[in-house]
């Protein structure tokens, strides 16, 4: 009995453990930060495919999506950047390579982290699927 309830467990276990591989699929998204970062500026975006393209920025600035495993990925610029970055985005850079890590997902919700590096938390927040 014992070890049919374990293995039940650990059955489950692995369920729940696989529920957290969420993916950013094609879409409209908006940003929304946690409280924390709630001064942060507002976007949205649309994900094509492993493209990304900020929809209402100044900038609309264009993205290449990297995967780097299971729940984190890279945005790497496929346009040359046409502003200085400033003294803080550079100390930030030169920190680690920044990078979004999907901590949960519920529907059309997910929760995520930026990260500079393993120890360092730039903001966080939720992409909520609009389209």
């Amino acid at each position: 009995m014992k070890k049919t309830l374990y293995i039940l467990i650990l059955f489950c276990f692995g369920f729940k453990c696989a529920d957290t591989n969420c993916d950013l699929n094609n879409g409209k998204y908006k940003v929304i930060y946690d409280k924390q970062f709630s001064n942060y500026p507002k976007f949205e975006f649309e994900i094509n495919g492993q493209n990304l393209t900020e929809t209402n920025s100044e900038l609309n600035r264009k993205y290449k999506i990297e995967s780097l495993g299971e729940n984190s990925f890279r945005l790497k610029t496929i346009e040359k950047p046409k502003d200085s970055l400033t003294e803080f985005q550079k100390s930030l850079m030169s920190n680690g390579k920044p990078y979004y890590e999907i901590t949960d997902c519920k529907n059309d919700t997910i929760d995520f982290t930026m990260r500079v590096n393993l120890h360092v938390i730039s903001h966080s927040g939720k992409f909520v699927r609009i389209k």
